[in-house]
């Protein structure tokens, strides 16, 4: 018996040490959650101190947050929110991972100006990305999306003539440029050069624009980036709310009205809605010498959203409509060889045109509505189940000058109905990694509706869609570490006759996606964001089964039924330094895509009863594309700010001597702000700004193939001014810009109808905005 006491006693000896130090580790984690004590949801973006361990962190947008590497012990928890009492609690971290839910109080003071309102999701990525938010939005309320994108670096877009613009992400756009809306990837005939997207930016909050390449989350279309355009979380309490936006433009005497009401609703705690609008309605604009006939814009729009919320369950549903008429200049559609080949001599038109707002052929019509129904269960301990159904009808009708009566009935007539259905689980697990699980299924039926006299531009079809992704993050003081891998199977079935002859058949595509990527939180000042991306992108239908007139474009396009899927390797860094008054981020990328597919312009003009028309054919290659965005601001005194932006892009056709074409130019942007704050007045956040825009000329194109040289290198000067109005408890925005002030006459490389006339001249806007 003493014996075997005495083997106790060296058995404690020899393991307790051990066991005392596997605990000293500090290999611990403290998690939690933030919850509003009266409605018992998530308080996003609560600021979280640990004040033994002297860090902080904030509450994401499901209210959660962790602590890592904790020693067992006591610890004090700091919570603020504003709005809410302070709350201090003291918790005891055992020697296993803790969870806590922490309530706080509504502090006893009104604040009229905070509503609580629903969470919105936290982005997660390591490639680069840049949020423009509410003030950056109201700068340019009235352009249409591209435009407003443009104040990025790196971001272009291609036009159309004056009305049709779409956005280019580092050389890429349509179908390899993903806009998710509300949610939703935006389904539609985007495959079109002037297929314009289909989104009112009146809705969106804030406008994210991710470089790189995404397709693990988002699917194969996301090949050279994403755009997220997210409205504003629905209200839970508050009252009555909204905002009416007025917008007025000198150049086409363009007027805008938009408008939006929200609230909760009282009798049913947790349930709130919103209904928005906008009417916007422009004639002919201007170059700095002449009008630009049938450039005319009408646009009707509105949207209503629906929200249920309670402690773990937030059901979501939402509609909009888009609906636009607008005019394709009708110096791009010309009669004959002869007249093309003097159109695009004279480089404009050969009248200067006049003021209407009538539309006329050519024209397009485009109906676009989208339905999202969305459940959302937050699980236990931070895990979380999204279930999200989305529907899309994209009708789109585009008319031509056509003899006899024939101008009334469309040349292109196509419905777009589209079916999406994501599932996603993402789970915070031990020691900082946190998982996402997701599932999407996508089924797209396209059909040319009978009777337009004339044979489409690309046949009927059927599209589905099946992937499967997963993605990992490891999150740490210092740094994130995330890797994702992705299956997707796609399938095109298409049909169609050109006269008694049938073509099409069914294509099968399948690939793996991948992507890797850390960001280094290496000094207090300084961090760095590196990621590699894997990704693909099947042909799209008009690639393979283009042959014929394409109206919008005033073009002649061929297609390649033997092309082969895109495959593409993106890496991106992101170097970002952020000081007191001095703010800098690098952003240098490399983008190899082997089997790139690019409309090539051919040289050669096709004349037919509808006119002469310009012939481009789809070919491919391989290409390299490689560049660099810069960002940079100082703060200069007495209130004023220096700021530069610019992007070089160089693009490479790695298996020809020629150069690919459409590549964006590279330009340089400088701009002097002036910027106070009267505290004491109701005259706040006053700003005035003047910016020097250079875009330097492509010398990167084929000079054999292309119908014209590229444009000159040009600068335009634009100003911008703007404040807020304290009425009581309400505020109205007041701002006025001027794109090229001295009116400069100029084109863009970019533009399609760069051929046969100038870009906009001198453009006065002014923007007020009442909230209450």
């Amino acid at each position: 018996m003493i014996l075997l006491k005495k083997s106790y006693i060296l058995f404690a000896i020899l393991f307790i040490p051990f066991l005392l130090f596997a605990q000293d580790k500090c290999e611990l984690t403290i998690k939690g959650r933030v919850l509003d004590s009266d409605t018992q949801l998530p308080l996003a973006g609560s600021s979280i101190y640990l004040v033994e361990k002297e860090v902080a962190t904030q509450a994401d947008g499901h209210g959660y947050f962790s602590f890592q590497n904790i020693c067992t012990g006591d610890y004090t928890i700091e919570i603020t929110n504003l709005g809410f009492e302070t709350s201090v609690q003291t918790i005891h971290v055992t020697a296993k991972d803790e969870s806590h839910t922490f309530f706080m109080e509504h502090e006893g003071v009104v604040l009229h100006d905070v509503n609580v309102v629903g969470h919105q999701p936290t982005l997660r990525t390591t490639a680069a990305n840049t949020t423009l938010g509410q003030e950056e939005l109201n700068k340019s309320k009235g352009e249409v999306l591209a435009e407003i994108l443009q104040d990025i670096p790196g971001v272009t877009m291609m036009q159309t003539g004056a009305t049709i613009a779409k956005p280019v992400i580092h050389g890429m756009h349509s179908n390899r440029v993903l806009m998710v809306n509300n949610g939703i990837k935006q389904e539609g005939q985007q495959w079109g050069a002037e297929h314009a997207p289909e989104i009112d930016p009146f809705i969106a909050s804030e406008i994210t624009v991710i470089k790189g390449a995404e397709s693990v989350k988002y699917g194969a279309e996301a090949i050279g980036g994403v755009i997220l355009v997210e409205p504003s979380p629905l209200p839970i309490n508050g009252g009555l709310s909204g905002s009416v936006d007025l917008v007025g433009s000198t150049n086409g005497r363009v007027g805008t009205a938009s408008a939006m009401l929200e609230s909760d609703f009282k009798p049913l705690p947790g349930l709130s809605w919103r209904v928005q609008g906008t009417l916007k309605k422009g004639g002919n604009l201007q170059t700095a010498d002449y009008y630009l006939n049938n450039t005319g814009i009408r646009e009707s729009n509105y949207s209503a959203a629906l929200s249920y919320r309670k402690s773990k369950l937030h059901l979501d549903a939402y509609y909009s409509h888009f609906n636009t008429d607008l005019g394709i200049f009708e110096g791009a559609h010309v009669g004959s060889v002869d007249d093309l080949n003097a159109a695009i001599d004279h480089g404009r038109p050969f009248t200067d045109g006049a003021f209407t707002y009538d539309i006329d052929v050519p024209r397009q019509s485009v109906i676009h509505d989208l339905v999202k129904l969305k459940i959302h269960k937050d699980l236990n301990e931070g895990t979380q189940l999204d279930i999200q159904y989305g529907f899309q009808r994209n009708a789109r009708q585009e008319y031509d000058t056509r003899r006899g009566d024939r101008s009334s009935i469309p040349a292109l007539d196509l419905v777009l109905n589209s079916h999406s259905l994501d599932v996603s689980y993402d789970r915070i697990n031990a020691n900082s990694l946190r998982s996402l699980f997701g599932i999407n299924a996508t089924a797209i039926i396209s059909n040319n509706i009978p009777g337009t006299m004339a044979t489409p531009i690309i046949p009927n079809y059927d599209s589905y869609g099946f992937g499967a992704f997963v993605v990992e993050r490891l999150v740490k003081e210092k740094y994130d570490l995330e890797a994702g891998i992705r299956y997707d199977f796609k399938t095109l079935d298409a049909a169609g006759y050109r006269g008694n002859e049938f073509y099409g058949g069914q294509h099968d595509f399948h690939n793996v996606s991948g992507s890797l990527g850390i960001l280094w939180r290496f000094h207090r000042d300084w961090n760095l964001k590196s990621n590699l991306g894997l990704s693909w992108r099947p042909p799209t239908v008009n690639e393979l089964y283009s042959d014929g007139l394409h109206h919008g474009s005033a073009s002649i396009e061929v297609g390649d039924n033997n092309l082969k899927s895109e495959q593409g390797y993106k890496w991106i860094n992101t170097l970002s330094y952020s000081k007191e008054k001095l703010r800098i981020e690098l952003n240098g990328y490399a983008h190899y895509l082997k089997n790139y597919i690019y409309l090539n312009p051919t040289g050669e003009v096709v004349e037919s009863l509808r006119g002469a028309f310009p012939v481009f054919h789809y070919e491919q290659t391989d290409a390299l594309f490689m560049g660099a965005d810069l960002t940079a601001s100082y703060q200069l005194p007495y209130g004023f700010l220096y700021g530069l932006k610019g992007s070089y892009l160089y693009a490479d056709d790695l298996e020809a001597t020629g150069n690919l074409p459409m590549i964006p130019s590279n330009r340089l942007d400088n701009k002097l702000q002036y910027a106070r704050t009267l505290e004491s007045s109701r005259f706040s956040n006053f700003f005035i700004e003047a910016q020097l825009q250079t875009v330097f000329e492509q010398t990167r194109y084929n000079k054999e193939s292309d119908f014209t040289p590229a444009p000159a290198t040009y600068n335009l000067v634009n100003i911008n001014a703007g404040t807020k109005i304290k009425l009581n408890e309400q505020t109205v925005g007041i701002h006025v810009s001027a794109n090229n002030l001295l009116n400069v006459s100029y084109k863009e490389y970019m533009n399609r109808f760069r051929y046969y006339a100038h870009d906009l001249g001198r453009n006065i806007s002014l923007r007020l905005s009442y909230n209450f």
